[in-house]
C-alpha cells in the first residue's frame, strides 16, 4: 500500500512528463502499482484493521489465571469452561494454550509394549494438601495395567506395607483380577535390599502375599526408571487431570470417591495418547488371573514383649494384655478400623480401641482379673483405676506403682 506522500509524488512526476515506467523505477514500485494509482483522484483513507473476535474471548482471562496455577491440560481446563458455557471446539482451546505452554525438551526413547494379562506397574504419588489450618501430605497409590492402561487409584495417609497390600488387593478387584507380573522401583516396603551379588532382597512379608495370590515381582532396571514408565506417566495424568479438579474434599472417604468417579467417566474411557483406543474396551483382552479366594492378613505384625506391669507397647502408647502372658512375646497389628489387636501364637488375646495420642495406657479391666494381692511376691501388682470399686488396698499400694504412670493417661475399657 503507497503512503499518501507518494501518490502526490507519483502524480507531480506524471506531470511532469516522465512515463510510468520511469516513475515505478525512481520509486521502487511495480507499474502497474503506479498505473492504478494514477487513475485515481485522491489517495484511499487509511482504515484500521477489525480484530476478530472470538467465542474463547470470554474465557481466556480464567484460562491464563489456571495455567498459571499449575493447570496445562487443556482437557480439563475445556470441561471447567464448558460447565460455565463455552459453546466451541476444545481445538480452538489448544491454538490459544499452545503459546502459552513451558517450553518441555524431551529424548527420543523406545517403548515397551506389554502382551495382555502380562503385567502391571505400580508407584505412588505425593499430594500436598491443606488440612485443619495447616499442611497435610496424601499419597496416591497408582496401579495400571500395561496392555490396556487401565488405572486405579486411591489416595491414602500413609505408604506403610499394610496400606500397600490392601491398596493391591482393592485394585485388583477393581479390576476384576491379577496380570503375571508387578513392576516396582526402590521402594522400600517392596525391595528389603540386595545381596552381595546385586540381587533383589524382597520384603519378606509383600513377598509372601505376593506369593499367596501368584503374582511375579520385578524391579525395574537401575538407573533405568523409564522401564515403569506407564505408571509414571499415571502419576502425571493424575496430577494434571484429576487433581486440578478437586475442589474440595471433606475426607479420605470423600476424595476416592471423587478420584474413583473420575477414573470410571474420564480416566479410563479417554482414547489413550498411546494407543490410540479406550482402556476400558482394551481391558476386555486382558487376560488376567482370579485371586487366591482365601484372604492374604493384610496387616502386618509387629512383635513386642509384655512388660512386668502386663502392658505392650506400639507407637508411644501402651495397652493392656490378659496378666497371664508377662514375659510372653506377642505380635501387635495396627488395624485399618481403628482397633488394637495383639496375638500370641496366632490366638488373639487382646483388641483395643487405638490410643489417640501418645503417653496413654489403654487397658481391659478383665486383663488384671485373678491377680492375688495378697502377696506381692507371687504376683504383679494391678495397675491404678483398673476396677470400678477400689478396694482399700489401693490407698495402701507402694507409691512408685503411681509413679510408673506419672506422664500417662490411662484409659479403662
Amino acid at each position: 500500500m503507497l503512503k499518501n506522500g507518494e501518490f502526490y509524488l507519483i502524480k507531480d512526476m506524471r506531470g511532469r512528463g516522465m512515463s510510468i515506467t520511469q516513475i515505478a523505477d525512481s520509486l521502487g514500485r511495480d507499474r502497474k502499482t503506479v498505473r492504478k494509482w494514477l487513475e485515481k483522484n485522491e489517495p484511499s483513507k487509511y482504515q484500521r484493521s477489525v480484530t476478530k473476535t472470538s467465542i474463547l474471548d470470554p474465557y481466556k482471562p480464567y484460562i491464563k489465571e489456571r495455567m498459571e496455577e499449575g493447570c496445562l491440560n487443556a482437557v480439563v481446563l475445556f470441561d471447567e469452561i464448558k460447565a460455565h458455557g463455552y459453546p466451541g471446539q476444545i481445538r480452538l482451546l489448544r491454538s490459544f494454550m499452545e503459546p502459552l505452554r513451558p517450553v518441555v525438551t524431551t529424548k527420543a526413547t523406545i517403548r515397551f509394549e506389554t502382551a495382555p494379562g502380562k503385567q502391571a506397574q505400580v508407584d505412588w504419588g505425593h499430594f500436598k494438601v491443606q488440612w485443619n489450618g495447616g499442611y497435610k501430605r496424601l499419597y496416591a497409590f497408582v496401579m495400571v495395567l500395561g496392555y490396556s492402561r487401565m488405572l486405579y487409584v486411591e489416595f491414602t495417609e500413609n505408604e506403610r506395607l499394610d496400606t500397600l497390600i490392601g491398596c493391591h488387593i482393592r485394585a485388583m478387584h477393581y479390576f476384576g483380577g491379577r496380570p503375571e507380573t508387578c513392576l516396582y522401583d526402590n521402594m522400600k516396603t517392596v525391595v528389603a535390599g540386595y545381596d552381595e551379588q546385586g540381587h533383589v532382597l524382597w520384603n519378606e512379608r509383600f513377598s509372601q502375599f505376593a506369593s499367596h495370590h501368584g503374582l511375579t515381582l520385578r524391579r525395574c532396571a537401575p538407573y533405568r526408571a523409564r522401564t515403569k514408565g506407564k505408571v509414571e506417566n499415571g502419576v502425571g495424568y493424575v496430577r494434571k487431570n484429576f487433581w486440578p479438579r478437586v475442589q474440595t474434599f471433606t475426607s479420605l472417604s470423600d476424595l476416592n470417591q471423587q478420584v474413583r468417579q473420575w477414573l470410571d467417566t474420564v480416566a479410563n474411557v479417554r482414547i489413550h495418547g498411546t494407543t490410540y483406543e479406550r482402556p476400558v474396551e482394551r481391558w476386555k483382552h486382558e487376560q488376567l488371573k482370579p485371586l487366591n479366594p482365601i484372604p492374604f492378613e493384610e496387616v502386618e505384625r509387629h512383635t513386642r514383649r509384655v512388660s512386668n506391669d502386663s502392658l505392650v507397647s506400639y507407637e508411644g502408647s501402651r495397652y493392656s494384655v490378659p496378666y497371664t502372658y508377662i514375659g510372653h512375646t506377642v505380635e501387635v497389628q495396627d488395624l485399618q478400623n481403628g482397633h488394637i489387636r495383639i496375638y500370641q501364637s496366632n490366638t488373639i488375646i487382646a483388641e483395643h480401641l487405638k490410643a489417640v495420642r501418645s503417653k496413654q495406657v489403654v487397658t481391659h479391666k478383665k486383663h488384671f482379673e485373678g491377680i492375688q494381692t495378697q502377696s506381692r511376691a507371687e504376683a504383679p501388682q494391678p495397675m491404678p483405676r483398673l476396677v470400678s470399686n477400689p478396694s482399700p488396698e489401693v490407698a495402701e499400694r507402694d507409691l512408685s506403682v503411681y509413679e510408673q504412670f506419672a506422664d500417662e493417661e490411662v484409659i479403662v475399657q
